[in-house]
């Protein structure tokens, strides 16, 4: 009977949902539901039916019941002292038939970011509600206020820190950013800027009313360092685990941004724990791409991608901060506040609407991230590739967070990428690698596409670059690698050779 109905309603059995008898007149409950359902991913209430376990109870309504009902309902939601936000269409609210009866049906959509919080009454901190799956709930103060910080359309993580100064970064995290943004992009010409200017372009810093430069809230979070902070975000925190199962040992391995031996930013937190994240995605030896080896793989990229993402959809005013745990091969990922698209739209793709979006553009810049929202779908398709337990996404609205499961194991697919253990192959005959010089230079093209002499002598741990250009000229000359442009802007990438089964 319970499914027949819901069939005819045309509503799923997941599908949110609140049953209201409605005998004697307007349930007065009906405005926490509404309120409930805008701020979470819509529902539905239907007036005239009691809700069991298994099945409905339809009493239905009089037509004259609906009538008053519907006059009711729009009168209290056009009531700006009642109701904050009217959300509702005329065909949203309807009367139905189940069976031989009618019944009223009100449809509530998510509503847009822009018109959160909706709030019952006039005070937002008094009359907000969310709804999971224990039922509607009163939304923190600290909810609320994250709700209204999202309607923003101008980031606000551009935002200038008037009252410091550009001595609150770390110089450090600022050098190790630069070194990799110029191996990523040769002759752009940021690399020649000063570093005040370089934070400019990035939007990191910016002109205060002093006419002097002052961190953006992305700068400070991303480049800062932590005890200057927590000054702006109290509960900032980023903290990474690595558990047992072992009840008596707490953890086999800890970081987090209050340690004070390390700057504790955004930045330096990512760079720590990405490869240690790495460690347990294991992949085969045998595995070759243009005859060396492979190391990273399609996971890694998702597994960055996942942290990243995590750091630039944080709301770093909510509690607990960043939590990072690995137990064994499970990773979980976890941050503070809920996503600003619907569930539907997160999945889908391509409407990230990231809470800070000049964090996830630093990101970017480092070949980190993805902008166009397609991280969710590079994380499932990476692991789908692998045969993988499905990641596990929960949003959770009363704790105002969002947490990624994720299980890693023996890497069985890399796309492109020949198996020299079950493939008898030639690559033009190349000579065989003589030392751990080539292959660290070989390994660094892989990752970044391209090196240069200056690169390639510290990736080899030689002082001058005369040592380093002769491992390159071995490379070249076996047919590794070939040169790319002339002058000061020469780079070497991989050579493009063919491979042939036999």
């Amino acid at each position: 009977m319970k499914e027949e109905i819901l069939e005819e309603l045309n509503i799923k059995e997941n599908h949110e949902r609140e049953c209201k008898l409605a005998t004697g007149g307007l349930p007065e409950s009906i405005w926490e539901t509404y309120s409930s359902f805008a701020n979470t991913n819509g529902g539905t209430i239907l007036l005239g039916i009691k809700e069991h376990r298994d099945s409905f109870t339809v009493e239905g309504l009089t037509d004259k019941q609906i009538v008053k009902y519907q006059i009711d309902f729009w009168s209290t939601l056009n009531d700006r002292n009642k109701v904050s936000k009217n959300i509702l269409l005329n065909h949203h609210v309807r009367p139905v038939v189940v069976g031989e009866k009618k019944i009223l049906r009100i449809d509530v959509p998510a509503a847009d970011r822009h018109d959160k919080p909706v709030y019952i009454g006039t005070d937002p901190m008094k009359g907000t509600y969310k709804r999971d799956y224990e039922g509607d709930f009163l939304c923190t103060e600290e909810a609320v206020r994250a709700m209204f910080a999202d309607q923003r359309d101008v980031s606000g993580d551009v935002e200038v820190l008037e009252e410091f100064g550009l001595d609150v970064l770390n110089q450090d995290t600022i050098k190790g950013y630069r070194i990799i943004f110029e191996q990523l992009h040769s002759g752009h010409p940021w690399n020649a800027l000063e570093n005040d200017e370089f934070l400019m372009k990035l939007r990191a810093a910016a002109k205060n009313k002093n006419g002097t430069l002052s961190p953006t809230i992305a700068g400070l979070l991303f480049f800062g360092e932590a005890y200057h902070i927590t000054e702006v975000f109290p509960n900032y925190f980023l903290d990474y685990r690595e558990e047992c199962e072992d009840k008596a040992v707490r953890w086999l391995f800890r970081t987090h941004s209050n340690e004070g031996d390390w700057s504790g930013n955004i930045y330096d937190f990512f760079c720590k724990v990405r490869t240690r994240m790495d460690d347990d995605v294991a992949v085969p030896f045998a595995n070759r791409r243009n005859g060396y080896r492979v190391d990273r793989v399609d996971v890694h990229d998702a597994l960055e991608e996942a942290l990243a993402n995590a750091l630039a959809h944080a709301n770093y005013y909510g509690r607990r901060g960043i939590l990072v745990v690995k137990k064994g091969k499970e990773i979980i990922i976890s941050n503070p506040g809920t996503i600003r698209v619907t569930k539907e739209e997160f999945y889908a793709g391509g409407n990230s609407d990231p809470r800070n979006p000049n964090i996830l553009k630093m990101f970017g810049f480092v070949n980190v991230g993805e902008r166009a929202g397609s991280g969710v779908d590079k994380i499932m398709t990476a692991w789908a590739e692998q045969n993988w337990k499905k990641p596990e996404f929960d949003f959770s609205e009363r704790a105002d967070r969002v947490s990624l499961k994720l299980e890693v194991g023996q890497v069985v697919y890399i796309p492109g990428v020949a198996d020299l253990r079950n493939e008898e192959q030639t690559v033009e005959h190349k000579k065989p690698l003589q030392d751990e010089k080539e292959e660290a230079i070989l390994r660094y093209i892989s990752q970044y596409g391209s090196i240069s002499t200056g690169k390639a002598a510290e990736v080899c741990g030689y002082k001058s670059r005369t040592s380093a250009r002769k491992v390159i000229d071995e490379l070249v000359e076996k047919g590794y690698i070939q040169k790319d442009g002339k002058g000061a802007s020469i780079r070497y990438s991989i050579c493009d050779n063919k491979v042939v089964k036999k």
